[in-house]
């Protein structure tokens, strides 16, 4: 998986601007960790087992584009969205959330020219209301880090249309959830480093998810250790994996980093 990732940052390196690179450099940046990696790899074989290729998926929310790219290497129909506006900006980056936009569209363009070079991945941008797809297209879509970017308001309207474009028995999975009460964002927030405006707990989530039409068939917590920087997780990530398997079933769980969420479409008659 390391490898195509790479693959994908040295032809963007020989393409994209000075001012584009500095945007994607901290994109890809995530890929140089171990633990990423590994929750990466853990949910995309859960997938997998649960929503098996040849399937049409939707990646959405899928930022450049690197989780549609693994989806469809994995032998997913996969198509990408992105909204037109991330509204959660300026909290997350820390007063940098200008530079972002003014480089944001172009360099998912470009991430996306390359990664079509080497997968066949449908990729495209809305309005952050209305999906542009027709109803029951995708037997699965995929949220990955996307749903703490949604401003409450609008988060019953997304759990709606996302129901709407599944199938029938259709799962819709959510990965890489910030958790409320996640001591990483309490220490990153009180630091003043880069943290998360939208935090979420199990039972929000749930009742999001029962809001907007979906069966809850898995709702749990996820990630007790950190994965950065990276430089010093990675020699100690042997270690750090047992520590979390241990933790994660200890009420210490309460402060754990993520939440995880698989649902379903009701199928007919059900």
């Amino acid at each position: 998986m390391e490898s195509r990732i790479n693959e994908i940052w040295y032809a963007l390196k020989a393409k994209a601007s000075v001012e584009e690179l500095a945007f994607l450099k901290k994109c890809f940046r995530a890929y140089s960790s171990k633990g990423h990696l590994a929750n990466v790899k853990a949910d995309l074989q859960f997938m997998y087992r649960m929503s098996p290729p040849p399937q049409r998926v939707l990646d959405f929310g899928c930022g450049i584009g690197l989780q549609a790219y693994l989806l469809a290497h994995a032998g997913y129909e996969v198509y990408g969205l992105e909204t037109i506006e991330d509204k959660s900006l300026e909290g997350f980056l820390k007063g940098k959330a200008e530079t972002h936009i003014k480089t944001r569209d172009e360099s998912m363009k470009n991430v996306w020219d390359v990664i079509r070079t080497r997968q066949k991945v449908e990729f495209g941008f809305y309005d952050g209301v209305v999906i542009p797809y027709q109803d029951g297209l995708f037997n699965a879509v995929v949220a990955y880090a996307v749903v703490e970017h949604i401003p409450p308001a609008e988060v019953n309207g997304v759990m709606k249309e996302i129901n709407r474009v599944l199938k029938k028995g259709g799962l819709f999975y959510i990965f890489q959830l910030p958790q409320r009460s996640s001591y990483t964002e309490f220490i990153a927030r009180n630091l003043g480093w880069e943290s998360h405006e939208y935090l979420w707990s199990l039972s929000e989530i749930r009742k999001a998810l029962k809001i907007g039409g979906f069966d809850v068939l898995k709702c749990e917590k996820a990630d007790m250790v950190i994965n950065h920087p990276y430089q010093v997780i990675n020699p100690v990530f042997g270690l750090l994996k047992i520590v979390n398997r241990f933790l994660i079933h200890t009420p210490l769980s309460y402060f754990a980093h993520h939440l995880t969420a698989i649902a379903q479409k009701p199928s007919a008659g059900s």
